[in-house]
This record gives structure tokens, C-alpha cells and sequence, in this order.
């Protein structure tokens, strides 16, 4: 069974998608938790953050 981070980056790889795009292709229910998830995985290098259209990409 994946865990949450391997289900976000799945997701990510289609394309660059919004937090609650995220939240429903990899089906975490807690868009707290999937915003803080998705910050350290930021500070890791493994996704970025496009501030002027406001989606995440695979680093």
C-alpha cells in the first residue's frame, strides 16, 4: 500500500496541479495535513511551488 507522499508524487507526475487537485487524485483526506505534507517535501527538493499560478511540480 503507498503512503500519503508516494500517492502526492504520483499525482504530481501527470501534471502540476492546486492543493485540493492534489488532495483528490491521491486521496488524502486532510487538506491540513496534506498542505504541511507537501511544505516538507518542498524543503526535501522533491516538489517545487509555482507561486504565479499557484500549483505544484515534481522537483
Amino acid at each position: 500500500m503507498l503512503n500519503d507522499r508516494e500517492k502526492i508524487l504520483n499525482a504530481l507526475r501527470e501534471k502540476p496541479l492546486k492543493v485540493y487537485e492534489v488532495m483528490k487524485r491521491a486521496n488524502v483526506a486532510n487538506e491540513e495535513a496534506c498542505q504541511s505534507l507537501l511544505l516538507k517535501m518542498r524543503d526535501e527538493g522533491l516538489v517545487k511551488f509555482d507561486i504565479h499560478k499557484g500549483r505544484w511540480l515534481i522537483g
